[in-house]
């Protein structure tokens, strides 16, 4: 989050003031055992000093210690506990660090009491938690992991889309999709310290410590690796547009058109983002063509053009050369994505359904990129104008179910293309494209 307007307030106070009656009735008539609150809360706190980074969020492992603190004293408790995690140290530079601080406490604060709130209601034991209560913990156990995390992630993505005025699932599944199954393993531990805790009290923090700090190492260092991966893509995307300056920009903008399709499509977010990883090298394979060819003004010749519709092959060669893009969708978006529904595409002359669908919306997202972004021989198009030329290609070069999906998906998102900035000399118009569209 860049700044804290006042939406993000009034929705952190709106969260807040939700988070304080569901307290309120969860509190015991005897009222709140306050040491076990506050103890609990310091280890929440301590916890929130380390959490899981992701591109724009990030995430705790602290619901281990709200799971403890809401089987062993209870959920009004475990939600006092939550509240520590205001105290978040790493935004004490930040320009927006109380709003930040009071948002994190406010939400932890209720998604805690949200889960602590279906626990008791499925009649979970609290207290002393022995091996008469196994197996029947694990349907209360398990509701409250997901509430938990449907609430915390779910606010958190609500807040940064409110924030950046960008769309909450989005930001959700890129950032939170993965740990899911992580949170419901985190509620084993939680119970593990809350049975040691009925016997040792906040002794038994030492037994669990070293588990947490290794499970939090893991799932950060698979995160990582996810981050990785997206860096050696980037970099060879970076090599391409080294070569090729009239796309500068261009592979990013294609990666994002085509997620965009694919989710109006109906593809799961896992496939979204191995689409979006794919597009960013849909033209990889540039890389062995001869950067004369590339950077050639004016027609290219026949030979030169043969040379140039092989780019396409060269680049499923190296993307099928990469562990985490070796599988068949990447490979076939990479391969076809200058195919044609009426079969006068390359490298193939595949036609119609028999090209991969992958393949079909890199085609629409490629094509309409290069027609609205601003290249050294003309200026770019208007959006509306880049997607009427889409329609009067529709049926033999681009598939109307990938048009459409794309139509939706401007008009829920907006699409505004960065203008391209060619350094070299100002050239004419080559006479052959690359991309279809331009043919």
């Amino acid at each position: 989050m860049r700044d804290f307007p006042l939406r993000a307030w009034l929705f952190t106070a709106a969260i807040a003031t939700i988070a304080a009656t569901v307290i309120l009735r969860l509190a015991p008539e005897q009222g709140v055992n306050v040491a076990a609150a506050v103890g609990f809360g310091l280890l929440f706190f301590v916890c929130e000093l380390a959490p899981i980074s992701f591109p724009n969020a990030s995430y705790s492992v602290s619901f281990v210690m709200a799971v403890a603190a809401l089987t062993a004293v209870g959920p009004a408790e475990a939600a006092i506990a939550a509240s520590f995690g205001a105290v978040d140290l790493s935004v004490r530079k930040r320009n927006d660090w109380l709003g930040r601080m009071v948002f994190n406490g406010a939400q932890l604060t209720l998604s805690t009491a949200l889960a602590g709130y279906v626990y008791v209601g499925m009649d979970g034991p609290v207290g002393a938690i022995g091996a008469r209560d196994f197996p029947g913990i694990f349907g209360p156990l398990f509701a409250m992991a997901i509430v938990y995390f449907v609430v915390n992630t779910g606010l958190v993505s609500l807040m940064v889309s409110i924030v950046r005025r960008v769309a909450m699932f989005d930001v959700w599944s890129a950032n939170f999709l993965s740990v899911v199954a992580s949170t419901i393993a985190f509620a084993v531990f939680g119970v593990l310290l809350s049975s040691l805790y009925a016997g040792m009290g906040f002794l038994a923090v030492l037994f669990i410590l070293l588990p947490m700090v290794i499970a939090r190492r893991a799932l950060q260092a698979a995160v990582k690796v996810e981050s990785t991966y997206e860096d050696v893509v980037s970099g060879l995307v970076s090599a391409i547009e080294a070569k090729d300056a009239y796309t500068r920009g261009h592979a990013e903008r294609v990666s994002r058109l085509s997620a965009m399709i694919a989710r109006e499509l109906g593809f799961s977010e896992r496939r979204a983002r191995a689409l979006r990883i794919a597009a960013l090298m849909h033209d990889v394979g540039k890389l062995v063509v001869s950067t004369t060819i590339l950077t050639k003004p004016g027609k290219l010749t026949e030979e030169e053009y043969e040379h140039m519709k092989w780019h396409p092959v060269h680049g499923c060669e190296i993307v099928d050369e990469i562990d985490f893009l070796r599988d068949g969708e990447a490979v076939e978006a990479v391969r076809h994505h200058h195919e044609r529904l009426d079969g006068r595409g390359y490298p193939d002359g595949l036609a119609g359904d028999g090209i991969p669908l992958t393949a079909r919306i890199v085609m629409v997202a490629d094509a309409f990129d290069s027609m609205t972004s601003t290249r050294s021989y003309r200026q770019c198009r208007p959006v509306e104008d880049g997607l009427k030329e889409l329609r009067r290609c529709e049926g033999t070069q681009f598939d109307s179910r990938c048009i459409n999906a794309l139509v939706r998906a401007i008009d829920k998102h907006g699409w505004e293309p960065t203008p391209e900035y060619y350094e070299g000399e100002k050239t004419e118009r080559p006479a052959v494209g690359v991309h279809a569209a331009h043919a």
